[in-house]
């Protein structure tokens, strides 16, 4: 199923030239080590003076961030008791909140309390018999509506290759190496990375060059809406750096 979640936190960038400005074109140029105020390995980059408890969380299932999951591909409800219809509809319930996994990976407490609360109460279903898929689709849009009412995920404030430079070594663009870095970011709640997680790599260099990128990043930071204001709180996100080969053109790249 692909999700409606808008793919606003991911960038496409080539070893073309793009956003190389500034660079001189030489690797000597090319800062690797982490930035000033930073520390890491070649998986884990934090920032020394933040918090970092809990940022680096496992986000990859519903399960490994203490959602529920449900299993069932269908649901069968005929001549079922008023239990077990309940029980379908629970079920169901799930399925609707597992299509929501990309937004809930922003802050899974806040988001599945919010389900919980808002989107819940108003998933009603009469027929949940055989193939629940087109349901689920329609009650994803459904729930992406209310949850905006009441949380809005991070969205980035600048731009690779753009406000943020990502200079390549001539010697890797010569190798024509291409792949994608792909960067899971802690924010705290002014929309500042303090934390990095590599859950995806291209080549040694290229990872670093990425990860550092990523610290310069800024975004309008998640927030919770109640009482008519808004309350900015810490989150996730994700983004993806695609290194391509030269002379191919840039395209646009998600994550679902």
């Amino acid at each position: 199923m692909r999700s409606l979640y808008p793919a606003l936190c991911v960038f496409l960038f080539v070893l073309s030239g793009m956003g190389m400005s500034g660079c001189g074109g030489t690797e000597e140029h090319i800062p690797l080590e982490t930035p000033k105020g930073w520390a890491g390995n070649t998986t884990f980059w934090w920032q020394m003076a933040a918090d970092t408890s809990g940022v680096f969380r496992d986000l990859e299932t519903l399960q490994e961030m203490g959602v529920s999951e449900s299993h069932l591909l269908t649901m069968n409800i005929d001549g079922a008791s008023p239990a077990e219809r309940a029980l379908a509809q629970q079920k169901f319930n799930q399925y609707v909140k597992e299509s929501l996994i990309e937004l809930i990976r922003n802050e899974p407490e806040v988001v599945d309390s919010l389900f919980d609360r808002f989107v819940a109460p108003r998933i009603q279903v009469d027929d949940l018999g055989g193939d629940v898929q087109p349901l689920i689709r329609e009650n994803q849009r459904r729930a992406y509506q209310i949850l905006s009412r009441h949380f809005r995920y991070p969205r980035t404030l600048t731009r690779l290759g753009t406000d943020i430079p990502v200079p390549v070594p001539d010697s890797l663009r010569e190798q024509n190496i291409s792949g994608v870095v792909f960067i899971q970011i802690a924010l705290n709640k002014e929309g500042v990375p303090i934390a990095l997680t590599k859950l995806q790599g291209v080549h040694p260099v290229l990872d670093r060059i990425a990860m550092r990128a990523m610290t310069e990043m800024r975004w309008q930071p998640a927030f919770v809406l109640r009482g008519g204001g808004s309350k900015p709180i810490p989150s996730w996100t994700r983004m993806k750096v695609r290194f391509g080969q030269p002379g191919k053109p840039e395209q646009s790249d998600s994550e679902s």
